[in-house]
């Protein structure tokens, strides 16, 4: 098994889908690390923060922009999709079209060599 490389700390602007080490452009992977992973702190939090890391699926390489999650129980929220309105004309009922981001392949396209 392999270790992980560095994190490296990357300031995202709009979107943030290619990877700068290898030029990769279809997303990451996630992985959450604990804030407090690398301390040795005897007093606990009542609320685990994570910070969220993408890796680059082709060549390993992990960054972290600055987003944090909390997977308390208590917290748990339901995401609303985005929900564009249409104006139909006066002879048709109101229509409203949700969208979701295209599908992505099942798996990684790799170049044959």
């Amino acid at each position: 098994m392999t270790v992980p490389g560095p994190i490296t700390t990357v300031k995202a602007a709009g979107e943030f889908r290619v990877c700068p080490s290898c030029g990769y452009e279809l997303g990451f992977h996630t992985s959450f690390l604990g804030t407090n992973a690398d301390k040795d702190n005897p007093v606990k939090s009542t609320r685990e923060v994570f910070r969220v890391i993408l890796i680059c699926p082709e060549c390993g390489a992990r960054y972290d922009v600055g987003w944090r999650v909390s997977f308390s129980e208590l917290e748990s929220k339901f995401v609303k999709a985005p929900v564009k309105a249409v104006q139909a004309p006066a002879t048709s009922p109101q229509v409203t079209i949700i969208t979701s981001p295209p599908a992505l392949p099942s798996h990684d396209p790799k170049n044959p060599d």
